[in-house]
Parts: C-alpha cells; sequence; structure tokens
C-alpha cells in the first residue's frame, strides 16, 4: 500500500506543477500584451504629434492663401391646384367645378338624345 500512496502523491503533485506552469505562463503572456499596447499607444501619440508640427509649418509657410466661400440656395413652392368635381379638369379651367362633366349633356334639338350622340 505504501507504494500505490507514492504514486498517488506523485500524481497529485504532476497535476498541480501542470497548472501552476498554465497560470504562471498565461500571466506573462498578459503581461507582454499589455507592454506592446502601451508601446504602440506611445508610437501612435508620436505619430499625431509629427503630424500636428507638420499641419503647423504648412500653414505658416501659406499664409497668403484666401479662400472664398460660396452659398447657394433652392426653394420648391408647391402649388395645389383644385378639382372639385373629380372630372380631371382643374376648376380654373372647368366651366361647371361643380358638376362633373360627364353629367351635363346638350339636347338642343329636344328629342331626347344627347346632341354628341348624333353626329
Amino acid at each position: 500500500m505504501n507504494l500505490y500512496m507514492k504514486k498517488d502523491k506523485f500524481k497529485w503533485w504532476s497535476i498541480l506543477l501542470i497548472v501552476m506552469f498554465f497560470a504562471v505562463g498565461s500571466w506573462v503572456v498578459r503581461a507582454e500584451d499589455d507592454e506592446r499596447e502601451e508601446e504602440d499607444e506611445e508610437h501612435q501619440e508620436d505619430r499625431e504629434d509629427d503630424e500636428d508640427e507638420e499641419d503647423e509649418s504648412k500653414s505658416s509657410a501659406e499664409t497668403n492663401t484666401k479662400v472664398a466661400q460660396t452659398t447657394t440656395s433652392q426653394s420648391v413652392e408647391t402649388v395645389i391646384l383644385k378639382d372639385s368635381d373629380g372630372d380631371g379638369i382643374l376648376d380654373k379651367d372647368d366651366a361647371h367645378p361643380a358638376v362633373a362633366e360627364i353629367y351635363i349633356v346638350k339636347d338642343d334639338d329636344k328629342n331626347g338624345i344627347v346632341d354628341s350622340f348624333e353626329k
């Protein structure tokens, strides 16, 4: 039984060492990633500073530049024309705006047939 306990102890120690190895390894990788991010941020700030300096030097060299601004405006006017009787003729051109033209008939000879059908 003594041999069995030694194997069991060895197994637990090996499991513990493996877990410790992975824990320490992941901590080291995170620390390296944090350092890289800090370096990237510093390089980005340096690039932005360099761009600002270039912009300032360009603006000081171009002191005689004039900029002309023009503005244009457009307006849209909506006109609503009425067709009260719905016959398709606008009220301003319609002789009878309250009655549709299809209901107005002429029968000059009084024979009961509309004159437009007699032709």
